[in-house]
C-alpha cells in the first residue's frame, strides 16, 4: 500500500474508527501526524514504515513562529518517533500560532494461536518502551510527551461492541524555572452493559513505570496485560506523540511577552512496542510486529523451586566431597 498525504483539520489520531474494523481480516496500518499551518495537519497512512519531515523542513507562519515537527511509524517493527519544536522569539504580541504537535500510531489486528494441548485461557502482555527529553532554550515553553495502548476485543455480552483496555503515561513540564517533570496515567477498560450502559472502570491488568522523569532524560514504560483464548481475535492500537506551545512570560507591568519563548519535546529516539507470551502459543498476523513476538519464559512452580534447590544442594555436597 502506498502512502497518501493530505491536509486535514488538527486532531488526536482516532483511535475509535480503527477499532471498529475488528471484522476484517488479519492486519495493520501505520498512521504519523504533524502540525502544520494554524488548525491543519500533514498525514501519511498506510501499511510498513511511514514518515513525515524527517528533513526537518521548518513551517514559518504569517506572524514569523517557526514550527518544526517529525514523526515515523512502523506496524512492522513497533517503533514510533516523535518530535515537535515552536520558536517564537523577535515575534510582537500575541503570536499567530503557538502550538507544535506530532503524532505516531499503530494499528495491529490478529488472532491467538495455541499448540495442541496448551491450556485454554492464557495472558498476553503488550509493552510499550519509550524515551525522550524536553528543551527550553529560551522563554516559557510547556512540554508534553505521552504513550498509550489499546487493545480491542470482540465484546460476549453486547452484540457489534468492543471491550477496550487501556494504559497510557505522559510526561508534562510546565514552566521554565520549574525543572520538575509531572507523570500522569491511566489504567482502564471500557465496555458496554446490555442496555448499551457504558462503563469506565479502572484495569488492574494495566501497569505504567516512570524509569526516569529528568527533563533532559525521560524513560517510561507501559503494560497491558490482558486473558485470551486460543482462537480469539483482537485489535491493538500503539501511539506516542509530542506536543509543545508557548507561554507568556508575564511582567509586572505591561503586556504579556511571548517574544522569546523557544523550546522543542524530543521523543525521537525510539519508542518500541514488544509482545510476551507464554511458551506453546504464537500470534497470528502479517506483520513483524505480530510475528516477532518475544516468548516469556514459564515461571517455576514452588515445587519445581524446591527440587532446583535440593539438586543445588546435593550438587555442593558432591563437589566437596571429590575435593576432600
Amino acid at each position: 500500500m502506498h502512502p497518501t498525504y493530505a491536509l486535514i483539520p488538527s486532531r488526536p489520531l482516532i483511535a475509535a474508527a480503527l477499532l471498529a474494523s475488528l471484522a476484517l481480516p488479519a492486519g495493520a496500518s501505520t498512521q504519523v501526524q504533524i502540525s502544520t499551518p494554524p488548525g491543519t495537519g500533514q498525514i501519511a497512512l498506510g501499511s510498513g514504515q511511514q514518515s513525515l519531515n524527517l528533513a526537518e523542513t521548518p513551517y514559518v507562519s504569517a506572524g514569523g513562529v517557526s514550527v518544526v515537527s517529525k514523526a515515523q511509524a512502523s506496524d512492522d517493527s513497533g517503533v514510533i518517533r516523535v518530535y515537535s519544536a515552536i520558536d517564537t522569539r523577535g515575534v510582537g504580541g500575541i503570536p499567530d500560532l503557538m502550538l507544535a504537535t506530532a503524532n505516531g500510531q499503530t494499528l495491529s489486528q490478529g488472532t491467538v494461536v495455541a499448540a495442541p494441548g496448551s491450556n485454554p485461557l492464557i495472558d498476553v502482555t503488550f509493552v510499550f518502551t519509550f524515551d525522550g527529553a524536553f528543551h527550553t532554550w529560551g522563554g516559557n515553553v510547556f512540554h508534553q510527551l505521552g504513550a498509550s495502548l489499546t487493545l480491542s476485543l470482540p465484546s460476549a455480552t453486547v452484540p457489534f461492541t468492543q471491550v477496550n483496555y487501556g494504559s497510557s503515561l505522559t510526561f508534562s513540564s510546565y514552566l521554565l524555572d520549574d525543572t520538575v517533570v509531572n507523570t500522569t496515567s491511566k489504567a482502564n477498560v471500557t465496555y458496554f452493559e446490555p442496555g448499551f450502559i457504558y462503563r469506565d472502570v479502572a484495569y488492574a491488568g494495566a501497569t505504567h513505570a516512570v524509569i526516569s522523569d529528568d527533563m533532559d532524560n525521560l524513560i517510561g514504560e507501559i503494560r497491558l496485560t490482558v486473558s485470551m483464548a486460543a482462537g480469539q481475535s483482537f485489535s491493538l492500537i500503539s501511539s506516542m506523540h509530542t506536543q509543545v506551545n508557548t507561554e507568556p512570560l508575564i511582567p509586572i507591568v505591561g503586556a504579556q511577552d511571548y517574544s522569546q519563548s523557544w523550546g522543542a519535546a524530543d521523543g525521537f529516539n525510539t519508542g518500541r512496542l514488544s509482545i510476551l507470551l507464554p511458551e506453546g502459543y504464537a500470534l497470528q498476523g502479517d506483520t513483524g510486529l505480530l510475528t516477532a513476538t518475544v516468548v516469556a519464559p514459564p515461571v517455576p512452580e514452588p515445587a519445581t523451586w524446591g527440587l532446583m534447590l535440593a539438586g543445588f544442594a546435593l550438587l555442593g555436597v558432591a563437589t566437596r566431597r571429590r575435593t576432600a
